[in-house]
């Protein structure tokens, strides 16, 4: 059973977040927990302890799950894996980096970081919740049938980081994983060649492709639109100003991130 976490706000991001896990649940054996942290507001209490703020706290909870509740309603019927939604009250890092803390879970869902650009997603990187992410993520700015996933294979760092994350998730699956990687070095090749046997030993449908066109923009990152879901591998300290981030916004298919 996967264990994943999906972090939803009143937002259409979080809409699409839940929508494709469910898609993923019908796909494996999965278990989606929505969780929505509701924030702090300027009219709480100053007293700060005592009766009158927990009521207050309990009224904000009520005050979340309502708000969530026509989001989650809509996808209950087509999604039995989905768990009743979690409302906390607090600062969204700390409380998600808590509940991380706390149970162990296979796989983080989300709405992408708008707006979508090498700046936000590097500072949404250096966040202490994501420095500290052990799981895979899934980024969202749309929702795409997964009928087939690619696995981009840019460097041997992040390519081993792929193949210790994705048989866990992916063992089993129906849907073909295609494994790509960009130019003509050997050494990605070999890399993708060892990560398609991996893979395929945990009973996935593999294939490694030729080598894809450069991923700088154009028709390298036009190729990925045919993938319900493309993953690839970003090192947690990368740079701002490296070409990793300067075409992956560019990628409009929904993104697993192996965080390495």
């Amino acid at each position: 059973m996967i264990r994943t976490l999906v972090s939803i706000e009143i937002d259409l991001a979080s809409s699409y977040a839940i929508r494709y896990a469910c898609q993923l649940g019908n796909l494996m054996e999965m278990e989606i927990n929505p969780v929505y942290v509701k924030g702090y507001y300027s009219q709480e209490p100053t007293t700060g302890i005592g009766w009158v703020r927990h009521t207050w706290e309990r009224e904000i909870i009520k005050q979340g799950k309502e708000e969530i509740a026509e989001m989650i309603a809509s996808e209950m019927d087509s999604c039995p894996t989905l768990n009743e939604p979690r409302v906390i009250y607090g600062d969204r890092e700390p409380e998600l980096i808590r509940l991380m803390a706390q149970e162990a879970f296979d796989l983080y869902v989300e709405g992408a970081p708008f707006p979508f650009n090498p700046a936000t997603i590097h500072n949404r990187l250096r966040m202490k919740f994501y420095q500290r992410l052990k799981c895979p993520l899934i980024w969202l700015r749309s929702v795409r049938k997964i009928d087939q996933i690619i696995v981009l294979c840019l460097d041997t760092p992040g390519t081993k980081a792929l193949t210790q994350a994705l048989p866990r998730l992916w063992a089993g699956c129906p849907v073909p994983v295609h494994l790509g990687f960009p130019g003509d070095k050997a050494e990605l090749a070999q890399a993708a060649a060892q990560a398609g046997e991996v893979l395929k030993e945990a009973g996935c449908r593999t294939k490694v492709l030729e080598p894809l066109p450069p991923l700088t923009g154009g028709t390298g990152v036009e190729a990925l639109d045919d993938y319900g879901l493309v993953a690839l591998a970003l090192e947690k300290g990368i740079r701002k100003d490296h070409d990793l981030l300067q075409w992956l916004p560019q990628i409009k298919a929904p993104l697993l991130l192996a965080l390495w």
